[in-house]
């Protein structure tokens, strides 16, 4: 391809040359009429004029096509580059939302960890207060046997059940304090 553009600007140039030595002998003008006036040429003056603007014409249309070339390839370069941002972004938020249903799962996982804490103490507290309750029954039949969940069902405070036991006191405050985040008691 290239030794054809050399060839092609070789037989031009040559043509060129053969056409100026052609018309240098030449001595008569060319009457040419231009907006609404007569020009009056001499022929070599013709070509060369004619040769600049052939060659004008053809500059212009090589930087025409190269433009347009360098504008197509950045409109793809545009589309690749946002193409690669929005896929970026979309890994970027799959991965966002994966890391959150890991958190929310965990989080499901250590409330289901807790509520059964919670029921396994409250198991073990409602056993241990009718136990409480029972004894404190038998070994003081003379005392006024209020329960400690007769005495929250009553409204009273902690420092208001001083006539029961204290050890139900102890059982209840126990109770009410619950376990502590990442204490476990069974």
């Amino acid at each position: 391809m290239v030794l054809l553009g050399v060839i092609l600007v070789l037989l031009a140039a040559a043509a060129g040359v053969v056409l100026i030595v052609g018309t240098a002998q030449l001595e008569d003008t060319v009457q040419i009429d231009v907006l609404g006036g007569t020009l009056s040429i001499p022929p070599l003056t013709l070509l060369v004029t004619g040769m600049v603007v052939i060659t004008v014409f053809w500059l212009g249309w090589a930087l025409l096509r190269s433009s347009l070339r360098r504008s197509k390839r950045r409109r793809i370069e545009a589309k690749e580059a946002t193409a690669a941002a929005e896929a970026s972004r979309a890994e970027e938020q799959k991965r966002l939302q994966d890391e959150f249903a890991a958190r929310e799962q965990a989080l499901t996982e250590e409330r289901r960890r807790r509520e059964a804490a919670e029921a396994r103490v409250a198991d073990t507290t409602t056993t241990d207060t009718t136990t409480t309750d029972t004894t404190t029954t038998d070994t003081a039949p003379a005392r006024a046997t209020t329960t400690s969940a007769d005495t929250y069902e009553a409204g009273s405070s902690t420092a208001g059940s001083s006539t029961a036991d204290p050890s139900a006191d102890a059982v209840r405050e126990r109770s009410d304090a619950g376990p502590r985040h990442g204490e476990s008691r069974a």
